[in-house]
Parts: structure tokens; sequence; C-alpha cells
């Protein structure tokens, strides 16, 4: 179940309160299993296979804030310049941070700021100390104090911290637009020394953006700038609904060559927007033969090369994926799912009517398999954690049986990325079961798996402030994603440019430039 936001991830009431219903309909509406032997499918404990964060990536942290006593006696002059190499780039691409016209071992703080879609700061600060050259190099060189620790080019932008609110923990960032600015001043103590901004975009120049809404389609298709054909991708995000976020990641997608269409399939917290009218309120019962139809649109436009095209998800959106090209076996030539699902789960209903199936196909209810949840699910004063629930599902043997993908029919290369620290479902453990599957009926292809252990359930294209691994819901309580900071900017960075390696391999064409701390 994913449950991120506009462009990234979370804190939408509706997500949470769809949350709680599946909880309750759960918890208390559907009759409880009776003890039955553990699915062969659920036997494999899988978070212990997963990369860890690289030792020089994750170091001990440092203060904070720097003492006052660091400031004194420094002078400092007027040829200080800060630099930002590229001063535009796209979002999940690096930018080189470099100050210069220091004097040897003179102290300055670098500090970084920008806003999101609903006008909260995100802010973080580094101090270094320059070298014997007079410079500080962020690309080489680690803070003595703040927001981070270590050498990362990008630690100014995924070390940011929601500024004046509540619970930072639970403030998702989320880009107030295709195009944002990044803030970057040189302070000495509280004294402004230089200023740069830093913009950063979805959509390389040149790219084209076509609001799709015919056909009974509701998307947005994004083209490169050459004329040439190119390799595609159909993107669907997960239980969140809606335009966003797969619209944003069809838009990088396409900046790196492929034409991308992210394509809603029902309205979720979005459904007050009118151009998803025609779409249903609920995800349930959501026709399979809606992707394909997608991707038969997707291939009969121009600049589309129909014998290569990949589709993706995450989370429900990843189910959505694997479930469609195997029910399809031919509709793709690469599938790939960020916190995939190895069965079809119930649909989220909100309450409205008994329980069904995510999903459909030949306008009947594919078999679904009930997430289990039990009081500890609830406990007083900590965050609720989905994730033993559908555990607790899989251990129906006979629900998972009959609801199992059986991702060994699907005729192209599997790619899935997973998460150690996923608490809203067993992203490990699933991928796992579906990576056995494939291997013990010898799909004949290059199939992949990626676990990040320290990662929750909103591993994402880089470079992204990751403060948050719980969302805010009604008062009192909250929602576990799992992650930590350090381990989300490592798998955000790592997962997407795996993912971009198998587009390549997949369907030719493309770029795989992504790099960066």
């Amino acid at each position: 179940m994913n449950v991120r936001g506009k462009g990234a991830i979370r804190s939408s009431v509706l997500t949470i309160l769809s949350l709680i219903a599946v909880a309750v309909i759960v918890l208390f509406a559907l009759p409880t299993p009776k003890p039955v032997a553990v699915a062969a499918m659920a036997q494999t404990k899988s978070e212990g296979h997963c990369l860890a964060t690289p030792a020089g990536f994750s170091v001990p942290a440092v203060p904070a804030v720097a003492p006052a006593s660091l400031w004194t006696h420094w002078r400092y002059g007027a040829s200080i310049a800060l630099t930002a190499t590229p001063v535009s780039a796209l979002m999940d691409q690096p930018v080189a941070i470099r100050v210069s016209g220091l004097e040897p071992g003179e102290p300055v703080t670098l500090h970084a700021s920008m806003s999101d879609y609903r006008k909260h700061t995100f802010a973080a600060q580094a101090t270094f100390v320059a070298d014997a050259h007079g410079i500080v190099d962020v690309t080489r060189q680690a803070p003595r104090y703040g927001s981070y620790s270590g050498v990362h080019a990008m630690g100014l932008v995924w070390a940011m911290q929601p500024q004046g609110v509540r619970n930072p923990r639970a403030t998702g960032w989320s880009p107030p637009g295709a195009t944002y600015t990044i803030w970057l001043d040189v302070l000495a103590d509280q004294r402004l020394l230089a200023h740069t901004t830093l913009t950063r975009t979805m959509k390389a120049p040149g790219v084209t953006r076509t609001v799709v809404h015919e056909d009974g389609l509701v998307g947005v298709l994004y083209k490169p700038a050459s004329p040439d054909r190119h390799p595609a991708v159909l993107v669907l995000g997960g239980s969140e609904g809606g335009l966003y976020p797969q619209v944003n990641e069809a838009a990088l997608l396409a900046s790196h060559g492929y034409a991308a269409l992210g394509l809603a399939y029902f309205q979720g917290f979005q459904s007050d927007d009118p151009q998803l009218a025609q779409l249903p309120k609920l995800l349930e019962n959501i026709p399979l033969e809606y992707f394909i139809e997608a991707a038969d649109w997707l291939k009969r436009q121009p600049g589309v090369d129909p014998d290569h095209v990949a589709i993706m998800g995450w989370s429900k959106g990843a189910e959505a994926a694997l479930v469609t090209a195997a029910e399809f076996p031919k509709a793709f030539q690469g599938v790939i799912g960020f916190m995939p699902s190895s069965v079809v789960w119930a649909g989220i209903n909100y309450g409205e009517g008994p329980p069904s199936s995510s999903w459909t196909l030949h306008g009947k209810p594919l078999p679904w398999v009930n997430p289990v949840f039990d009081n500890s699910t609830f406990a007083p004063g900590k965050p609720i954690a989905f994730v033993a629930g559908y555990r607790n599902g899989l251990n129906n043997a006979a629900a998972v049986a009959k609801s199992v993908i059986r991702a060994e029919r699907i005729e192209a290369p599997v790619m899935l990325i997973s998460a150690g620290d996923d608490r809203i479902w067993p992203s490990p453990l699933m991928a796992r079961q579906l990576m056995h599957r494939l291997a013990a009926r010898h799909h004949a292809y290059h199939d992949q798996s990626f676990c990040y252990a320290g990662a929750g359930h909103a591993i994402l294209p880089p470079w992204r402030p990751v403060n948050d691994n719980v969302a805010d819901g009604v008062p009192g309580m909250s929602f576990a994603f799992g992650g930590s900071p350090t381990a989300y900017a490592f798998a955000d960075r790592d997962a997407w440019s795996r993912m971009l390696t198998f587009l390549h391999a997949s369907l030719g064409g493309g770029t795989t430039r992504v790099s960066g701390r």
C-alpha cells in the first residue's frame, strides 16, 4: 500500500482515512483465518539479504551547530565566491557546490532552503573548514557541524528538514511544481558572505507534455525532445490515486530518453480533480484491461517504438504492473516494481460495501488475500505499522495459492526494488517470493531484485529531502513507513540508477547517468 503524496510522499488526510478504513475493515469485518500451515512462499525472512548502506555513505553524526568560538579571529575577505555546477539541472542529477576565496582553515556555513507545494520551507546547513587552498568543495569534504555527516555532494538537499512544523518526521517534501528553486547562502556565523540559487526541474528542455483524456484514459504523456522513435514506459502510482506522483516520474523518464505515460487509474484523494471524474473513486475492482488499453494507446503514438515498452509502478502500482504483465505476457518488454507485491491483495474501499479484489479480469474480480491485523498493530502512542498484518495475510496458504501473481508468465525481464525497513507491507519478503518463483520455473530472462536495508516504503528518485518516515493522521495517530534519512538517500540514488540501467538493457535507448552522493 503506497501513500505517497502529490509529487513525493504522504500527509493526506484522505489517505490516512483510507488506511484507517482498511485496518478497521480487516480487523473487525473480515473473518479471521483459521490457523494454517505457513504458506511456502512466506517461509523465508528476506530482510537479512538487503543491501546495507555503505560504510562510507553512513558515518557518525556531527554536532548540529558550530560553537561560537569557531568564528573568532577570522576576518573574511571580499573575494569569497559561491559556485554551483550546474545551476540548472534535472531533479535526479547531482550538483557540485564550491566556495572559494577563503583563507586556509577559515570556517563557513552553507545554508540551503526550498519550499514545497504547501509552502512549507525545508532547510539544511553544514559548516566546513577551508582547505589549504582556501576552498570548500562539498563533493570531497565533510562538514564539521551541520545537518548531515560524511562526504555528500547532495547532503544539503537530502538532509533538509521542514521548518516551523509540529512534527518534522511526518511532514514530507513534495515539489511545488515542474520547476523549483533551491537557495544557497554562505555564512560566517550569521553574516551573509555569498548567495546563489539552483534551478531543479522534472523535465529537460524540449521534453513535451500532453494531457491525455481520450479512449477512456487519464494521464500525462511526456516525450523526449528528439524526433526519433523512443522506447516507452507506462508509469503507475500507488494507493494515493490520481495523477501524482507518477506524472513527475514520467517527466524524469522522458528526460532520460523514454516516452513515458503517467497514468491515473482511480481518483483516490484527488477526487476533486474534474479530469479524474470518469475514473473509479476507489482502488477496488480496477480492470487490468485498462492498463493494456493504455499500453496499446502509448504504442500508437508518434515517436514511440511499439516493440520496446515497459511497465513500472510503486507499491499498489507495482502490484498492478506485475499482475497485468503476468496476465498479458506479450504486452511489455520490461517490468519494474518498487516495493512490490507477490499476491493480489484486497482493494481499498473505505468500508463502502463488502471487500473485494483490487483488480478484475474479463469483468471478474481476481482472487485476493486479506491482510489480517490484530490489536498489536494499534499500540497506543506508537505510529501504526501495517506490515505485520500483511505478513499475517501471507500465512493463509489457501488464499495465497489462489491469489499469487504468476510472474513466470511474463515474457520480459523483471526488476524489483524493495525496502528492508518497509513498515507498510513486507516488500523484501514479497520480492523474494517473486524471484523464487521466477527461478523455480526457469524464467528465461535476466531478472533482478535489490533490497535496501535501512530504507522504508518510499524509495523515490533522488535528490529530495528524506526526513520523513511517519505520517501524521487524525489527532493522536500517526502511521509508520520506516526508513532513515541516510538509508533513503543511498537507496534513492542507487535504485534509480539501477532502474535506468535496467530500462536501457531491456528497451535500448535512454540514458543511465545518475551519480553523486
